[in-house]
């Protein structure tokens, strides 16, 4: 994320100068016969606030427009089924994503429990883009005798977004596989 952060900033930066350089062009004829810093500083201001209401614009929504931006725009809701190493039953599970260009929140839910991420990233690995998050799993209260809370992470594919396969593992020692689909 923070090479995306990055790109965003250059961006933003770019943005400013070329809108300074635009506002100065259409008061061309003021800043030549009337030049005064005052004004400079009022169209740089301009050019700030409007670049910066670009970029949050971009961060949020429009970035998903962008054929050039290499992040995958992943699908707010999926459904699937984990295996886990525990006991090798395989479970239904929802997937939800929230997700802007700089952050995606995970919420993973199942009949027994609720598991939010609490760090996330999509990243280049061995050639594939990989969604890695860190999460921290609450189970239901009626289950707690056989699962307590506990943490993990997970590694899902995301080179197709329609169709996230992965793995996780967790800090009570078990693993599990995850295969999801897209609602559609």
């Amino acid at each position: 994320m923070k090479e995306q952060f990055n790109k965003l900033m250059q961006k933003t930066i770019w943005c400013v100068i070329v809108l300074f350089c635009l506002r100065c062009f259409i008061s061309w004829d003021d800043v030549i016969h009337n030049f005064s810093v005052y004004d400079l500083f009022g169209f740089a201001g301009e050019a700030i606030s409007l670049a910066t209401l670009f970029s949050v614009a971009y961060e949020r929504w429009l970035w998903k427009l962008n054929p050039f931006e290499s992040t995958s725009a992943l699908f707010k809701k999926y459904t699937g089924v984990l295996i886990s190493s525990y006991n090798g039953v395989e479970s239904n599970a929802e997937l939800e994503i929230k997700q802007t260009l700089l952050t995606i929140q995970i919420t993973l839910i199942t009949n027994e429990s609720k598991s939010k991420s609490m760090s996330s990233s999509i990243d280049d690995i061995l050639g594939e883009k990989i969604l890695t998050y860190c999460f921290l799993n609450t189970p239901n209260a009626n289950v707690r005798d056989r699962s307590q809370i506990h943490y993990g992470t997970a590694m899902l594919c995301v080179d197709n977004p329609r169709k996230l396969t992965g793995q996780y593992f967790t800090d009570r020692k078990t693993i599990g596989d995850m295969k999801f689909d897209v609602i559609t």
